[in-house]
């Protein structure tokens, strides 16, 4: 792929309601759930496979590609295998998937045309590359922690945890609901604060005014 071929960037509002789309379709087939099935999207609303690709990481710096790799006509999202076989970068392993599968929604044509991932190395010296990682990133976000169930979590995290420690600071209220939220989407904890701050919920905004107005919910 040229280093200039045209993508198209899209807006916070389009890439929310790709993501909403998504969880809908889950939702409809009774399969929806915190946290949020990422393999199943991506293996059964795309028909994309996930493989584990040894040494990804120490060779070729990523954690994951995507493309029609390994002279497969299929698909694939190939991911290090230090993501499998570590427990503890579980959460690393849940957002690579999601930000891979996101390259593949929104950069379809281009994602097609990767065939190594030398080739996916190259996709991202886009001239542009930056702009559509940082989509990618945001609709990953999306998918993970969709924004409708987060803030309906949020508000019942909320009332609880303003119970029990008062309307003394809203920073200790983020800090325990930030915690809470990442722990429960297994996403991790920067992720989820990023996440938290930005619209469409704009929740930290949302606990500063309710701890300023001394409510125990949020609007």
């Amino acid at each position: 792929m040229s280093a200039h071929e045209a993508l198209r960037t899209y807006t916070a509002k389009e890439l929310e309601q790709i993501a909403a789309e998504q969880i809908r379709r889950l939702k409809e087939r009774g399969d929806l759930s915190i946290p949020v099935d990422i393999e199943m999207i991506v293996e059964q609303f795309h028909g994309i496979e996930i493989d584990v690709h040894r040494g990804l990481k120490e060779r070729h710096h990523v954690w994951g590609v995507v493309g029609r790799l390994l002279e497969s006509d299929k698909m694939l999202i190939l991911v290090d295998d230090q993501l499998i076989d570590q427990d503890h970068l579980h959460k690393l392993y849940r957002m690579t998937v999601a930000e891979e599968l996101a390259h593949a929604i929104l950069h379809g044509n281009a994602i097609r045309k990767v065939k190594t991932v030398d080739d996916f190395l190259e996709f991202q010296k886009h001239i542009d590359w930056d702009r559509h990682d940082r989509n990618a990133k945001r609709l990953a976000a999306a998918l993970l922690m969709p924004a409708q169930h987060v803030l309906q979590d949020a508000r019942g995290w909320y009332s609880k945890l303003v119970t029990l420690v008062g309307y003394g600071s809203p920073d200790v209220i983020k800090k325990h609901l930030s915690g809470k939220l990442a722990e429960d989407y297994e996403v991790s904890l920067s992720a989820m604060r990023y996440r938290l701050g930005e619209w469409p919920m704009k929740i930290y905004d949302r606990i500063d005014a309710a701890v300023r107005d001394r409510l125990d919910f949020l609007e």
